[in-house]
C-alpha cells in the first residue's frame, strides 16, 4: 500500500478475507479451495497464499475490484497481484471480467425485465424442502458476503457502489428474502455470482427458484 490510514490494513485485509471466504462458499462455482488460506499482515501490506480448484480467472476480476473500491477510504496501491500458477495477474488494473453464471442452472431463475432505475433490490431464493434453523443462519450469513463482492461491480467506476441496509431472513422454512434497501450504482452482473452461489448450494440443498426483482 502506498497510502495507509488509519485502519487501512486491517480494510484490506477483510476485503481478501470475505473474497476468499466467498470463494470457499461457492460464489465462484464450480471453483473451491483446497486447503485453508494462509493471511499474513504487515505495517503496510497483506499476503495470502491458497490452493485452489476450477478457478475462473475472472473471479481475480472481482477481488480486484473490491480492492480498488479501497480509493474511497483513502487505501492506494504500490502493487496488487495475484500469482496463479506461472502467471501474474495485475489487480490494481481493472480488466473488465468478471465472472459468468452458470449457463444452465438445475433451477427457476427470474429476472426483471427492467429495473427502472430502482435503488433497491430483493432477491428470494426457494428450496426444495424446509431448512432446518442452524443451517439456514449459515446460508444467510454466507449471502451476507455479497455486499463486499458487489463493490467490484460500480456502473460508474469514478463512483462508489452503495449497498447497505440489508434484511436477510426466512420468509418460511423453504424461502429466503434477501431485501438491500439501498442497492445503487452496481450493476446487474454482481448477480451471476448470486447463482452460482445456488447452484453450489443446490448440491446438498436443492433450490427449485431464484428470484430477483
Amino acid at each position: 500500500m502506498a497510502a495507509v490510514p488509519a485502519g487501512g490494513v486491517e480494510l484490506v485485509e477483510r476485503r481478501i478475507r470475505v473474497f476468499l471466504e466467498a470463494f470457499d462458499a461457492g460464489f465462484f462455482f464450480p471453483g473451491r479451495l483446497r486447503d485453508r488460506a494462509e493471511i499474513r499482515c504487515e505495517a503496510a501490506s497483506v499476503h495470502a497464499r491458497l490452493q485452489v480448484e476450477d478457478l475462473a480467472v475472472a473471479a481475480l476480476g472481482v477481488l480486484g475490484g473490491v480492492l480498488t473500491d479501497c480509493r474511497h477510504h483513502d487505501v492506494s496501491f504500490r502493487s496488487a497481484h495475484a500469482l496463479l500458477g506461472r502467471r501474474e495477474h495485475d489487480l490494481s488494473v481493472d480488466s473488465g471480467a468478471r465472472p459468468a453464471a452458470v449457463a444452465v442452472p438445475p433451477f427457476k431463475v427470474e429476472l426483471p425485465p427492467d429495473l427502472g432505475g430502482n435503488s433497491a433490490l430483493l432477491i428470494e431464493i426457494e428450496f426444495a424442502q424446509p431448512v432446518e434453523p442452524r443451517a439456514g443462519q449459515r446460508l444467510l450469513d454466507t449471502l451476507a458476503l455479497w455486499d463486499t463482492l458487489t463493490l467490484a461491480y460500480p456502473d460508474d467506476p469514478d463512483e462508489a457502489v452503495e449497498v447497505s441496509g440489508a434484511q436477510a431472513m426466512f420468509n418460511d422454512p423453504r424461502t429466503i428474502h434477501y431485501h438491500e434497501w439501498i442497492w445503487d450504482n452496481a450493476d446487474a452482473d454482481a448477480w451471476n455470482l448470486i447463482v452460482n452461489l445456488c447452484c453450489a448450494w443446490h448440491v446438498v440443498l436443492p433450490v427449485v427458484r431464484l428470484h430477483f426483482e
